[in-house]
């Protein structure tokens, strides 16, 4: 499923810590992870910035030398410049099939606990995203990842509208099925002054429950809610640090509610859960479990 992760790093102590939880990747089908670190422009003197550079490579070397403990193969890239466009070319030059983002608080107000970095990530990557909470506040990097499992969900929450976009999300649903997920979500919202549409939504989930799981093992429940669509994908299970949500998101665009929307934006930032956003250009699907 996700054979191959690129893991984003800026080094501070809180996203170090994202590094302890990677080896529960292997429960995703993972092998290979690169972590990448982006060091600014080179500048003059030229050997300060060469001496920066070596440093940062040493350090992701001692994070990779952890996780080659775990039978893992790990990378270390290096490049410089503005890091979303560094990331990128590191994706596109890579291949890998996820891009994992430990994603912060920089204001209360401003993004919550999402950073400019994870969100430039978001707008502009064709490769799945996945965001997991980082807890601001905290100085002590063991803790300051909020996430007691490192491997497969509890729950994964699906919320969908039943557009092109959110039907993107389906081979990852049914990756993480054949994974071994056994407990999904499927969610949708219709606004509280909605005076039909359930039927035709519950018949809508249904049809996509058995596609995700044609053998009926996971157990999937299909709710229609009335409400605002976040409060709901919140309570149904994106409050839980052992979930995770999967949603699509709308493609590449100059603003982040182009590809987002302000829903999804507050499931972005006010989940507890890891956030699997799938982007509507995708490079490349999941494989087939064999």
């Amino acid at each position: 499923m996700f054979e191959r992760v690129l893991v984003a790093m800026d080094l501070s102590p809180a996203t170090e810590a994202l590094v302890s939880t990677l080896p529960g990747l292997r429960e995703f089908g993972t092998r290979e992870i690169i972590l990448a670190h982006v060091a600014r422009p080179i500048r003059e003197p030229v050997s300060n910035s060469l001496r920066e550079i070596g440093e940062l490579r040493e350090r992701l070397n001692e994070l990779a030398g952890r996780l080659g403990e775990s039978d893992l193969k790990v990378t270390v890239e290096v490049p410089t410049g503005s890091p979303a466009s560094e990331l990128i070319k590191v994706a596109d030059s890579k291949d890998p099939d996820v891009i994992v983002v430990g994603s912060r608080s920089h204001t209360r107000i401003r993004e919550a606990f999402v950073g400019s970095v994870a969100w430039e990530l978001v707008r502009r990557s064709n490769r799945p995203v996945m965001l997991k909470r980082i807890q601001a506040g905290r100085n002590d990097a063991d803790a300051a990842l909020e996430a007691r499992r490192q491997g497969l969900p509890d729950r994964v929450v699906h919320p969908t509208d039943f557009s092109v976009t959110a039907q993107r999300a389906l081979p990852w649903l049914q990756a993480l099925a054949a994974r071994g997920v056994r407990t999904f979500t499927l969610l949708h919202v219709l606004p509280v002054e909605a005076k039909d549409g359930r039927n035709e939504a519950m018949a809508q989930l249904e049809k996509l429950a058995a596609e995700i799981d044609p053998t009926g093992n996971a157990e999937i429940s299909c709710k229609v809610r009335l409400g605002t669509p976040h409060e709901e994908i919140l309570s149904e299970g994106g409050k839980s640090r052992h979930n995770m949500v999967v949603m699509g998101t709308h493609g590449r665009g100059v603003l982040p509610e182009i590809v987002m929307g302000s829903e999804s934006r507050q499931v972005v930032r006010r989940a507890n859960a890891t956030v699997l956003l799938v982007p509507t250009e995708v490079a490349k699907p999941p494989e087939p479990e064999v």
